[in-house]
Parts: C-alpha cells; structure tokens; sequence
C-alpha cells in the first residue's frame, strides 16, 4: 500500500522553504560572508569522555547466582564541525566514537532565519525534535531509551516572541515500518517548546511512530514490521529555583498499544503500552560542586526476563568542575526490573574534557 506523506507536514515545510530567497536580497555583498578566509567560517569543538564503572546483578531466581562487572575504558569522543557558508547557511556535523565504532553522528544543513523571518530548517541527519532528555547523570534517562530518535530528516520550525516560544515540525523514515507497507517518508515529529520565564521551560512533543527511535526499534521482534504505526508524545518541564536548585520532568509514552508479541519477546501474550519517566532535583553547591538525585521508571517497559528499561530506579550523582572545561562525576544508582526479575546495583566514575 502506497504510503502518503502527511499533507500538515508538508504544507508547512514548503511555507518555510519559500520564505529564505527573500533574505538572498536583503544584503547580497553581506551574503559573501565580507571575504572572510575559509579557515575563519569553521569552529571546532569536541568532547572526551573517559568511565570506570561497577555494577552487580541479583536475580530473583534462586539458581541463579549474583553477577558482578566493571570495566574502565574511553566511553565516548565527540568533534562538532560547525561551517559558516553564506548569511543564514551554516553546515554541522558531529563526529562521534562509542562503544568501538566511528560514525558521523549528525551532519545536516541549516538555514537560518533572520530577526524578521525568525524561521529555521535542519535538512540532514539529526536528532528530530521528540523528547527533552536532560539530565544532571552519567547515565542516560529512561525517557532517553525510549524516545530518542537520530534519522535523516527534514525538519522547520518558527521563533515566537523573542524565541520564548519554539514550535517546530518535520518528516521522516522511521527504521520501523507497517507490513507490507513501501519503505517511504511517512513518519511526523512535532514539537511545541516554552519559555515564559527565564528559569521555567516547558514542552510537549509527539511522533507517528515511536517504534523508529533508536534503541526500542532494537525491541520490535517481527523483521517484516508492526501491524500499524504507534504513536508517541513527550512532555516536559525544567524550573530553576533560588539561585542554586534546578528541577526536571519529564514523560515520555506511547498513545496506544503494539500488539501482543510485536515487542520484547514474540511470544508475549499481552499488548504493551510502553510508557518513562524521569524526575531529577539538582543543586549547586558551590560554583563548582554540583549534586542531584533522581526517581525514574516506567510501564510495560519490558516483557519480563530483559533489561530494556527498569520499573523503578533510584540514584544520586555529585559533579565536580575542578579545573576549567574539566569535570568528574560519582554516580549511584538501583534499578528494579518488571516482575523482579532482576535488581541492579551500578556505581560510575566519570572524567569528561570538553574543548
């Protein structure tokens, strides 16, 4: 069955696009960037990330004996490459290694708006605007595990009132697709962000397809696809507080069920209706010295005997910027799994350089 891209979409997109040739006229010697050297478009950034971690896992089965690890290893690198091309075209991209691999993370065009046309449009691969995701931890939320997407995509969006209101709007080619449906652009991400205080944020989003985010796609047991697409929505909220405190909520679900066996384990009897949260309260201690504490979870956030994503966790986390751009970082955390199935224990050490 061919797959129609959703007009509301599209609509949108081209209205965007048809707005940037007018910035072309504003200033077209301005627009050669003033004869700039090549080298004096680019900035380089980066990060360097380095873990040693110890973690232990008790099953509820009682055959089944305590298992330990730890490891100590470079986690992540990261090098931004950001290009000035002309007035309101700039290049990115994000150059990453993780777990032993080298990748572009992300590499996407972007035009600018101006202060009268303050629209945008990223055109590459991104991460599309579904979720919020921050954290003051080592390790990622689970509202992160089950929401974040990284796809090639087109995505607009518009700056209301002095950029205290983003709305944004974009297409896509989810990793999941419907059964015997054609491998086309058919997935929708939408997002509202608000800032109407200087220490309050607030947002929601919504995909067409939460199935496509990067790690619940590895979930999906059938390689022909899901019956029909589920959709997912996000909603968050950060608040700053006397000088030093910062909270951070966040909700991340689907809108309605995956059939039974469609995710986690094929043989599930039970539709699933995967739903995180995550809930931290941070405070700086010192200019330097940073700790926090956390509650997260979720619902059906696995089929029982996996580890996909805990019911209930618990941690706390102590950062130190004890030299410029250099930080270490001590984080506790204990996760209980659906149907104990399993309890976890992990303690993480960070050292992290960003340049």
């Amino acid at each position: 069955m061919k797959k129609i891209v959703p007009m509301m979409g599209c609509f949108f997109l081209i209205g965007v696009l048809a707005v940037f040739p007018c910035f072309g006229q504003e200033k077209a010697v301005e627009t050669q960037t003033k004869q700039d050297k090549w080298y004096d478009r680019f900035e380089f950034s980066g990060l360097i990330e380095v873990e040693a971690g110890y973690g232990t896992v008790d099953f509820d089965a009682p055959n089944e004996e305590t298992e330990e690890n730890s490891d100590l290893d470079l986690a992540t690198v990261e090098l931004n490459v950001d290009v000035k091309i002309v007035d309101h075209v700039d290049g990115h991209v994000l150059f990453k290694y993780e777990e032993e691999d080298l990748f572009v993370d992300e590499g996407y065009i972007l035009f600018s708006g101006s202060e009268n046309r303050p629209f945008y449009v990223l055109a590459g691969k991104q991460y599309i605007p579904f979720g919020y995701f921050d954290t003051h931890f080592i390790s990622d939320p689970a509202t992160l595990v089950l929401g974040e997407t990284n796809e090639g995509a087109l995505v607009g969006g518009y700056h209301f009132g002095k950029e205290r209101v983003d709305a944004s709007v974009g297409l896509f080619n989810g990793r999941v697709n419907e059964i015997d449906s054609d491998d086309a652009i058919d997935n929708l991400v939408a997002s509202v962000k608000v800032k109407p205080f200087e220490n309050l944020e607030l947002g929601v989003s919504y995909i067409s397809n939460l199935a496509s985010s990067d790690a619940f796609s590895e979930q999906m047991t059938r390689e022909e696809g899901i019956s029909s697409y589920v959709s997912g929505w996000g909603a968050f909220a950060s608040f700053s507080f006397l000088d030093r405190f910062r909270l951070i909520a966040e909700y991340i679900g689907a809108l309605d069920k995956f059939e039974a066996g469609e995710v986690y384990n094929s043989e599930d009897s039970v539709a699933r209706k995967p739903a995180a949260w995550n809930i931290e309260l941070g405070v700086a201690i010192t200019d330097s010295l940073e700790a926090a504490l956390k509650y997260e979870g979720s619902t059906d956030g696995d089929a029982g005997g996996g580890e996909f994503m805990p019911e209930a966790q618990y941690g706390a986390v102590i950062n130190w910027a004890f030299l410029e751009k250099t930080t270490l970082a001590l984080e506790y955390l204990h996760g209980e799994y659906a149907d104990n199935f399993q309890t976890t224990e992990t303690v993480t050490v960070q050292l992290a350089v960003e340049f």
